[in-house]
């Protein structure tokens, strides 16, 4: 399969403002009465596919020479990033800051020394404001530089001297980093391993010296990791509280920031999504406040609205849906519903299979037990059929569950036969569903393949599974299993003939 150009993609991405903005900018890229590249852009903008031999015929009736189209389209991705380039250049402190060397660099080269220890000292400035380390090495080399030539070797060295500063704040940020990604693959590999090993290697992190205490994390950027690193730790303890203190510790110190959520919102929202993912939990949180404050993010930065305002949209909703669902509000969780289908059209998703495919789990267990099982299997069978087992196995291999059971209401017998030993091989292999899961699917096998079954004994069938799955059953709602109330809440259904919904009206 063809690949589409770099042009092709980058002008897919590109904002209403960021294209007028390119057209002026490439104004001065004319040949004739005709701007070649604007007229390659106009062409690469329309098209839904990239097909060169159509391109070629385009170009030609606009009388533009289509012969070196590869050449032309790698020179217009060139163009493009470059009016971006100038476009963004001061939307981010980082940005400004990168913008600032380039001049410094060249008021250098031009031997003017003073005029460039007076951007340095901006520069400086922001560096310190939105803590980039790196960036103030690069600045305080230049400064040194600057320095030498025009106030003496004595304040260079100084300045030398200054930079083993940032260089210790670097190397603290990075290796507090280290054992975050560090904990984070401990996590990922946590079903593979006995919950002894996997806090074994959790301890040993906690145990390393700049992890004793939130003194040993030099700045704010080491201490973003410090509670990452806590919060994953409590994570794989199961213990609730403790990861809710954790996480709400650092989205305070986020807010208390003037430059972090500017500089940094993708990473800001993947945190407060983490937040809003526990803090449901709890009763007596803020948690509509959070999500209300979440929500409004976006209107405040200046780059990368739309890609943000994406996420924003699908984590809000996830967890006011599992919110709905944790508190038996399933009106509630339809009404939000009907409410993402009229919005999401107005979007372009583009974010990672990983939320998106628990985002739709969330709408099929919401419909199956509100009774709309044919709507159910419009979200199972897009997440099925645009994604792979492999980028959310966990939750990937339970929508397949869900197959399941809405099939078995809507008396597709057969088919529920066949699905179930799909589904309980693939599992032999990948061991994902848990014991309780295998005897509800393997008792969905024994129902549909019965030939004489009386309904009595379906109920009994059914009371079996739910008496099982009482035994352990957690009493309190922060160690509770969701997973496991899923299914609770559509058994018991099941026992009184009823749909979920109907059991708490």
């Amino acid at each position: 399969m063809k690949k589409n150009s770099n042009a092709f993609i980058l002008i897919k991405s590109l904002t209403m403002s960021e294209k007028r903005y390119f057209k002026i900018f490439s104004e001065r890229h004319t040949i004739g009465e005709r701007n070649k590249y604007i007229a390659l852009f106009d062409e690469l903008d329309k098209a839904e596919e990239e097909v060169d031999k159509e391109l070629k015929l385009k170009l030609k009736k606009l009388g533009v020479n289509p012969e070196f189209i590869s050449a032309d389209k790698n020179y217009l991705f060139h163009l493009i990033l470059r009016s971006l380039n100038v476009f963004h250049d001061s939307k981010t402190y980082n940005l400004e800051i990168k913008q600032a060397l380039i001049s410094i660099e060249v008021l250098f080269h031009k031997g003017l020394y003073h005029e460039s220890i007076k951007l340095i000292a901006k520069a400086e400035e922001l560096a310190k404001e939105c803590e980039n380390f790196q960036l103030m090495i690069d600045i305080l080399i230049w400064k040194k530089k600057c320095c030498g030539y025009s106030l003496g070797l004595k304040k260079a060295a100084e300045v030398n001297s200054e930079i083993d500063k940032y260089i210790l704040l670097l190397n603290n940020v990075k290796r507090i980093t280290d054992l975050y990604y560090e904990s984070n693959l401990i996590q990922a590999t946590n079903e593979k391993q006995s919950q002894k090993e996997v806090l074994k290697k959790l301890n040993s992190i906690l145990s390393q010296p700049e992890l004793k205490s939130e003194k040993h994390a030099l700045s704010f950027s080491a201490k973003i990791f410090y509670y990452l690193i806590y919060s994953n730790y409590y994570y794989s303890l199961d213990n609730k509280q403790k990861e809710y203190d954790n996480l709400q510790k650092l989205v305070d110190l986020l807010n208390q920031s003037k430059t972090y959520a500017v500089e940094n919102p993708l990473d800001y929202v993947s945190i407060y999504n983490r937040l809003l993912s526990i803090k449901k939990f709890f009763p007596k949180s803020t948690f509509f406040e959070d999500i209300k404050v979440l929500n409004e993010f976006p209107k405040k930065i200046n780059i990368r609205k739309e890609v943000v305002a994406e996420r924003v949209f699908i984590h809000t909703n996830t967890h006011e849906l599992e919110y709905y669902l944790i508190n038996n509000n399933f009106q509630e969780a339809l009404n939000k519903i009907k409410e993402i289908e009229k919005e999401i059209s107005k979007l372009s998703v583009d974010i990672e299979p990983y939320h998106i495919i628990y985002f739709y789990y969330l709408h099929a267990i919401t419909l199956i037990y509100v009774g709309q099982f044919h709507k159910a299997l419009k979200f199972i069978n897009k997440t099925l059929n645009e994604f792979g087992f492999g980028e959310r196995p966990q939750v990937y291999l339970r929508i397949e569950v869900l197959n399941v059971i809405t099939h078995y209401e809507l008396k597709n017998y057969a088919l529920v036969s066949s699905l179930l030993k799909q589904i309980l091989k693939k599992n032999t292999s990948k061991n994902i569903l848990t014991p309780f899961e295998e005897h509800i699917l393997n008792a969905l096998y024994k129902i549909t393949n019965a030939k004489h079954l009386t309904p009595k004994e379906e109920t009994s069938i059914f009371q079996a599974l739910v008496n099982a799955l009482n035994k352990n059953k957690p009493t309190s709602l922060l160690s509770s299993n969701l997973l496991n109330e899923n299914y609770e809440k559509w058994l018991t259904a099941k026992l009184k003939r009823k749909l979920v919904y109907e059991l708490y009206k």
